[in-house]
């Protein structure tokens, strides 16, 4: 697949996730409200016009910027989920929190705009809910996957267990952020409570 390039005033070349990334850096810095067009050209090193002509408006770009975090954030869920298909129910538990926690530790300000936006004004609520949803539909498959072998399929039981684990870490990594906690504690906390809490289930009884 090619690479979409623009060029900045000097005739420096630079790729699109250039522009995407100084995008990011400004509204995650003002809010998408104060965010203004010419700071991010200033920030890429480009002008107005390049950022219009390869990305279009404000609220084209930002909603760019948040959809090219969502689609990294899922691509990180389905690598660690093929690799997923033969661990334990306990082992998924501690794999399903590491794709949210790399997303909060290496793409800090993605992950602010992604899943914080809203506590600046910035909502994009309806793509978050549908990067979650997509998430726990993957790890339900993965918890049928592993369970049907040793009794009845779980059904809806599996989607609301693989909806309570996303929920787990999400509040646990916003938590940690908020207080400046470590983060890699923080996903080993979150791991071991979503573990515990499927070894303390009787899975014949929820099947029933």
């Amino acid at each position: 697949m090619s690479v979409r390039t623009a060029f900045g005033p000097s005739g420096r070349r630079f790729d699109e996730d250039q522009l995407l990334d100084a995008a990011r850096a400004v509204f995650h810095a003002a809010g998408y409200s104060a965010a203004q067009i010419t700071d991010i050209a200033r920030r890429a090193g480009t002008t107005r016009p390049t950022l219009y002509a390869r990305l279009g408006s404000k609220e084209q770009i930002y909603r760019r910027v948040v959809e090219r975090e969502a689609d990294v954030f899922r691509a990180w869920i389905a690598e660690a989920y093929d690799q997923g298909a033969d661990l334990s129910l306990m082992q998924l538990a501690r794999m399903g929190m590491d794709p949210l926690f790399r997303l909060a530790a290496e793409r800090s300000e993605g992950f602010d705009l992604l899943f914080l936006g809203d506590r600046t004004g910035d909502n994009p609520t309806s793509l978050r809910r549908r990067v979650l949803d997509a998430v726990a539909e993957q790890l339900a498959g993965l918890i049928e996957r592993r369970r049907r072998p040793y009794g009845p399929a779980l059904g809806p039981t599996a989607e609301a267990l693989a909806a309570a684990c996303v929920g787990v870490a999400v509040h646990v990594c916003e938590h940690a952020i908020d207080r400046g906690d470590d983060l890699e504690g923080a996903r080993r906390l979150a791991a071991h409570f979503v573990a515990n809490a499927f070894h303390n289930l009787d899975f014949d009884e929820l099947a029933d």
